[in-house]
């Protein structure tokens, strides 16, 4: 468009004339594409109706098909019944006038049952019915020819007779029948086939009234076409006139600054806005025919750079270049845009010049590459927030899988070292007791501190919040912590949950690091130690039922469930390894007789004492369990016979030489009688191990008591189903 402005007139003319044959080509060939689509869209319409009228009428053929039909059907019934009806008459009058009308109407008949058969050869379904009413029809023919018999020889009251004129009367029901049937399935055909005309029809109809539309849309289109070129070839020639001096007048009005120059590097063109920055920057007042050298002559700075973006637009290359300039000591950033001018036969005969000041703009940029490393500042650190909180469901995912406090441990660490790592650290669990805390697990290399401390030597325990420690001279320092460094700042998080302390998180930072505690971070911190807090509530949770599960809760021994499955195990590992298995079952003597005597608060203290003892007695791999009452049960890993009866003697040799007291009385004698099976001798399974052991006890308790008896000896193996009484 400036291009075309800054051209002299003569080469306006003829840039003019060349856009004005383009355009006039394009109309024309506009107008030939719409006469075309017209052309082919009523070639379409004409054959679209053809086909469609041509549908018409063979679903119209298909109906005038369908009503002959159901004609020859109704003849060829209402000639059966005339034939039947001649017949009747020679029946009851003998008349043999009736028997020629007979004739004819069978003749009749056969002709139309011929005309129906011919109708109905496009529907093999009809042809099937027709050729079985045919047959029926041919079969009552002939029993009416048996009937004319009857009559002749008088036999109408006989029983053949009468046989025959039933059959004929069946006969006729059934070709009733058959017609009906016919007429049934034509008449289903014909609404289909009317409706099949009727849709036909409309979309006949609609395709003429469509068609007869889009006709006339075309011919008003093409009157309006033809109005409005008529109309602008009329305009063309007074908005010619009034094109130049509407675009000077942008030209003037527009905020760039712009100029034309010929090869003859002398101004032909140039805007107000122009003129008044160059006097603004040069103190020179530039005029047309004015040679660019000689308006930059006395500012040798400037004339370099702007002759050389003159140059380029001469020599054919479109350029775009900022060039600082100096006004009143400040320097001016210009964005200036050179581009050649060339005739219709691409000859260069000048060059523009478009000038911006883009020092605000420049400015306003350098502001924005500003906010924007602030705002990438802040996506990162919301891309590191959303990490860490991705982590945060990621480890409490891990923590609430943990099925010990070891576990545990394990995963804090490795999420501690990713999500903590400004700092370094130590994790403390509170004892059950809540006496103490101890450490289980530390990440980076803290420095070094008590394994274990009380709970009031911790500020953050005592006051139940995060306590930060920035300055180890300034502040209050744990008494826990036995090292401190001027360059070190500390963060004692206490594990807090169902307001209750489960440990501390004990960390380190150096006073590099303290930087990235943020508020940010903090929130981090918080979110990392409540997720710690709970995973140990619910582990140490976790580890209490299953002591409660399988302990039994006055002997502190396993109970008779988990001796059940750990004996199942222990057989089928016996079997594989094969080894010896020992059962012992312990029952103590008289123990009915002590509660009796004593109470039963004295018995539950001795039951105490004697789960103490087992507990100890026993290596590690074997079990001692509470069966029952005051019944127990020792599970013996690869344990022979003899082996057993020594471990069993030992046991009851440690039992009697228990001293229990109750308040100021003593307790006692205690003695216990003990009886043993070994796998694989005398049982497999554990309901015969069992049974086995309570079999020689039983017989222990029978040979005077406080004895070990092994199942097979002397006493033990008659025994069945014993009941033992103290």
């Amino acid at each position: 468009m400036i291009k075309k402005i800054l051209l002299p007139k003569e080469l306006n003319d003829n840039s003019s004339v060349a856009l004005h044959e383009t355009g006039r080509e394009r109309k024309l060939l506009s107008f030939n594409l719409i006469f075309i689509c017209a052309f082919i869209f009523i070639i379409f319409f004409y054959f679209f109706s053809y086909k469609q009228i041509d549908r018409l009428m063979s679903a119209n053929a298909l109906v005038i098909h369908t009503y002959d039909v159901i004609e020859a059907t109704d003849n060829v019934l209402y000639l059966v019944i005339d034939s039947e009806t001649h017949q009747r008459g020679y029946f009851i009058t003998g008349d043999r006038q009736f028997l020629i009308e007979r004739d004819e109407s069978v003749a009749a008949l056969r002709k139309n049952l011929k005309r129906l058969k011919k109708l109905t050869q496009d529907n093999p379904s009809q042809t099937e019915r027709v050729a079985e009413l045919a047959d029926l029809i041919e079969k009552r023919i002939g029993l009416l020819n048996q009937t004319k018999q009857i009559k002749e020889r008088n036999l109408a009251n006989t029983e053949g007779g009468l046989n025959v004129i039933k059959l004929g009367q069946s006969m006729s029901n059934h070709i009733r029948y058959l017609t009906e049937e016919i007429k049934s399935v034509e008449l289903t055909l014909l609404t289909e086939r009317n409706r099949t005309v009727f849709v036909n029809t409309t979309t006949a109809n609609v395709i003429l009234m469509v068609g007869n539309l889009i006709s006339l849309i075309f011919l008003i289109i093409a009157f309006i076409l033809f109005n409005r070129e008529l109309k602008k070839r009329i305009l063309s020639e007074e908005k010619g006139r009034n094109t130049e001096s509407r675009l000077r007048s942008i030209l003037e009005g527009a905020h760039d600054r712009i100029a034309a120059i010929n090869t003859e590097y002398q101004y032909i063109l140039f805007n107000e806005s122009y003129q008044n920055e160059f006097k603004r920057l040069f103190g020179v007042s530039i005029s047309l025919g004015m040679s660019v050298q000689d308006a930059l002559a006395s500012i040798p700075e400037a004339r370099a750079k702007l002759l050389n973006a003159w140059e380029a637009a001469l020599e054919g290359r479109e350029c775009t270049q900022d060039i600082e300039l100096t006004h009143e000591h400040k320097k001016e950033t210009y964005e200036i845009t050179s581009s050649s001018i060339a005739n219709d036969k691409k000859q260069i005969i000048g060059a523009v010049q478009i000038m911006r000041n883009i020092t605000k703009r420049i400015q306003e940029q350098a502001k924005l590459q500003e906010y924007n490393e602030k705002l990438n500042h802040g996506m990162k650190e919301l891309q590191h927030k959303n990490q860490q909180i991705t982590l945060l469901v990621e480890m409490s995912d891990n923590l609430l899988a943990c099925a010990s406090q070891e576990e545990l441990g394990t995963v804090i660490k490795r999420y501690s070292q990713r999500m903590l790592d400004f700092s370094k650290g130590i994790l403390y669990v509170m004892h059950p007791s809540k006496n103490f805390l101890e450490a289980i697990e530390r990440w980076g290399e803290p420095n070094e501190q008590d394994r274990t401390f009380y709970p009031d030597q911790c500020w953050g325990i005592r006051r139940g919040r995060l306590h930060h420690v920035k300055s180890a001279h300034a502040e209050l320092i744990c008494n826990h912590i036995k090292k401190t460094e001027n360059n070190t700042s500390y963060l004692c998080v206490p594990l807090m949950a169902q307001n209750d302390i489960y440990g501390l998180l004990f960390m380190e930072m150096h006073v590099d690091q303290e930087k990235q505690f943020t508020e940010s971070t903090k929130l981090i911190v918080n979110a990392f130690s409540e997720l710690t807090a709970l995973a140990l509530a619910n582990v140490r949770l976790r580890e209490n039922l299953r002591y409660q599960s399988i302990r039994d809760p006055l002997t502190a021994l396993y109970n008779r469930r988990y001796l059940e499955d750990f004996l199942q195990k222990q057989i089928h590992q016996s079997e594989r390894a094969k080894n010896n298995l020992a059962v012992l079952i312990l029952d103590l003597d008289h123990f009915k007789k002590i509660n009796d005597t004593y109470g039963h608060d004295a018995g539950d203290i001795c039951l105490k004492e004697i789960g103490r003892l087992l507990e100890g007695d026993i290596r590690m791999g074997d079990i001692a369990s509470r069966y029952g009452g005051e019944e127990f049960v020792i599970v013996l890993y690869n344990t022979d016979l003899m082996a057993a009866k020594r471990r069993a003697e030992n046991i009851r040799c440690d039992v009697s030489m228990l001293s229990i007291k109750y308040g100021a009385q003593h307790v006692g004698p205690i003695t216990v009688s003990i009886g043993i099976s070994i796998y694989p001798q005398h049982g497999l399974t554990i309901a015969e191990l069992i049974d086995a052991a309570d079999k020689a006890l039983y017989a222990a308790k029978n040979s005077g008591r406080n004895k070990i008896i092994a199942y097979g000896e002397k006493g033990s193996a008659s025994l069945s189903n014993p009941h033992k009484d103290g």
